[in-house]
């Protein structure tokens, strides 16, 4: 072991042959986790060395079969099983030093024929109540048609498998309409480290005035040994972002004695990518010329770390760092050594909550969640009951402020088992008056109410959500009355003056986005156009399950409206929130006689506050008890 050196870089995206070359090495370094070790059964181990053909076409001219790998860095993939001409067994490559985590996936495909058939069973997932039981399939995409579509719920089988022992696994049907195409499969929208630090560039390049970056801390460096010397040395950059104006545009009376501070911390799990969107959307909202987006910077100073978990990401980890270590379960027992950039975090935090002129308010730790729908909130749970109610104030704004919000999914506890989670430890690390959360995205997409359809989240989709927080911390100041009512009066024309174009650009930018999308009428009215396609396309929730033949869909415009309603069945659920959001005695409003022109009569909702205080555990107990027996 002392004298193992690898010759090649194990993230690089290299052809089989250069992979297999050095498959003893990767398989004596397996134990490590260090390499990524792919096995393909009846292959050479090392290349004929007098073919010429292995050279050509990155190195398969003479490989008739299919070459499955990671796409370079933050791809994961761990060993591809032959199982016939029609029928390949996956594995996905376990964390580095951690082999429990195994859900997050991305690879491509290359070397395929033209309609070529195949069965990819993905059969090593360590998670099984998931959303994939409800319909939630994997993302395609390839090198002529560059934009993800997610997979037709008919060529995507979640079941149990008698062939391998029982568990349930993944099978995906493919049939490949290009030869010369590189496919490429991938279980969310992947966001690699690569493109988070182009993208700060450039928000730093164009938006250096209100924009403020910094290097925090770097990530850890990996040795084999103290032999050897560093092999693959990490030690990665984590940024923090400040966003506000330096200096204020609004007159005496409104100007703000102290700012208030939002600190934000996301990818702590590097398989969560639709935080990472949710992260940028945030962001560009926060940079762009919005009136809301101004207030907030008027009046509110932005601390955001996109990336805590650069190690992770970069390696293609599904919930862990380099060293195994899952870093949102570290917070009260972190390590400067294995840890430094919870290290670098927390100092950051307790620098602000330290300074008499700081004013830290809030702290949110963005996540995305595998097995519910919708975006929620975790919390906390307090002695005091007037700091609760005040904990519970920003949920109920940000239920009442965007359509997607699924209340009965939060939860504010005191868990013992979630202890080292930032939330449950910043809660007491931090001044009284902090707000601790953790916010989460579903991975696949939410409810309207009184619906069982289920609306798929896609990349805008996810930064949409991220401007809906930034709406939401707006309407939380507006309502305690942070930002004055004159500051926002200040923002609207005056009365009697009609809108510039450039004002109403400004203000229904992001309507007019959605509004590119084609509605067409069932019934077929006058008026209507288009091609008189039954199908309808939702303006505010945007694309919906694609039905793509036999990989993606010939018509670009095609966006299919998902007929059969879906119920989502997770076997770790509590009680009837993992299910459908539709309670006893309420009625799907496309069914029945209903009139929708009849108001809803109006109720007082009643927060069950011994049920939000209750760990998972405690209300699985309830909901058992409750439940007539059979």
């Amino acid at each position: 072991m002392a004298g193992c050196m690898l010759p090649y870089d194990p993230l690089e995206h290299t052809n089989m042959f250069s992979k297999a070359g050095h498959a003893l090495i990767s398989l004596f370094c397996t134990t490590l986790n260090f390499d990524i070790f792919f096995y393909f059964v009846n292959r050479p181990v090392f290349p004929p060395t007098e073919s010429e053909e292995s050279d050509e076409e990155d190195g398969t001219g003479n490989v008739t079969r299919m070459v499955m790998r990671p796409p370079g860095h933050s791809g994961n993939l761990g060993r591809v099983d032959y199982i016939s001409e029609f029928e390949y067994d996956l594995y996905i490559r376990s964390d580095s030093c951690n082999p429990r985590h195994r859900f997050w996936f991305n690879f491509t495909i290359d070397n395929v024929r033209l309609d070529q058939r195949v069965i990819l069973n993905i059969v090593n997932f360590s998670r099984e109540s998931t959303l994939l039981s409800a319909g939630l399939t994997p993302l395609i995409k390839s090198i002529t048609r560059p934009h993800w579509e997610r997979m037709p719920t008919t060529q995507v089988i979640y079941h149990q498998s008698p062939h391998h022992g029982n568990r349930y696994i993944l099978s995906l049907a493919l049939n490949f309409d290009v030869e010369e195409d590189v496919y490429q499969l991938a279980l969310t929208y992947p966001y690699s480290f690569s493109r988070l630090q182009f993208y700060l560039d450039l928000v730093d390049e164009h938006f250096s005035s209100i924009v403020h970056r910094e290097t925090i801390g770097n990530s850890i460096e990996q040795r084999l040994n103290r032999f050897i010397s560093c092999v693959h040395q990490q030690n990665r950059s984590v940024d923090l972002l400040t966003i506000t104006n330096q200096a204020t545009d609004c007159d005496e009376e409104a100007k703000p004695t102290r700012k208030k501070t939002v600190f934000v911390i996301c990818r702590s799990h590097p398989g969560e990518s639709p935080a990472s969107y949710v992260c940028q959307g945030l962001i560009d909202f926060l940079v762009s010329s919005e009136p809301i987006a101004r207030a907030l910077r008027e009046f509110v100073e932005f601390k955001i770390i996109p990336m805590i978990n650069p190690d992770g990401v970069f390696n293609g980890n599904e919930r862990s760092s380099m060293v195994g270590a899952d870093l949102n379960r570290v917070w009260n027992d972190y390590s400067e050594f294995f840890h430094p950039t919870v290290k670098a975090a927390m100092d950051a935090i307790r620098h602000l909550d330290e300074q008499p002129d700081s004013n830290l308010e809030f702290i949110l730790d963005l996540h995305a969640h595998h097995s519910l729908l919708g975006t929620f909130l975790y919390g906390n749970s307090y002695d005091d009951f007037l700091r609760f109610e005040r904990h519970l104030l920003f949920g109920k704004i940000y239920s009442q402020t965007v359509e997607d919000f699924c209340m009965g999914n939060c939860m504010y506890n005191k868990d013992n088992l979630k202890a080292g989670t930032a939330r449950r430890y910043l809660s007491h690390a931090v001044k009284e008056h902090v707000n601790v959360y953790s916010f989460f995205i579903s991975m696949m997409g939410f409810q309207l109410p009184n619906s069982t359809d289920i609306h798929l989240y896609d990349e805008e989709g996810y930064q949409r959500a991220g401007r809906n927080l930034a709406r939401a911390l707006f309407e939380y100041y507006k309502i305690v009355g942070h930002i004055p009512a004159s500051y926002i009066q200040s923002l609207q024309p005056a009365p009697g003056r009609k809108k510039t174009k450039y004002e109403v650009a400004s203000t229904y930018r992001n309507f007019r986005s959605e509004g590119k999308q084609i509605v067409n009428r069932i019934d077929g009215k006058e008026g209507d156009e288009g091609d008189g396609s039954a199908f309808a396309s939702y303006r505010r929730a945007n694309r919906l399950i694609l039905e793509i033949e036999p990989c993606f869909a010939q018509n670009p415009s095609f966006r299919p409206f998902l007929r059969k309603p879906v119920t989502i069945q997770v076997k770790d659920s509590m009680d009837s929130r993992s299910t459908t959001p539709l309670s006893n005695g309420q009625s799907s409003s496309s069914g029945g006689n209903s009139d929708p022109k009849v108001p809803s009569i109006p109720s007082l909702s009643v927060i069950d506050f011994s049920s939000l205080t209750m760990s998972r555990k405690e209300l699985r107990q309830l909901h058992r008890r409750n439940s007539p027996s059979i």
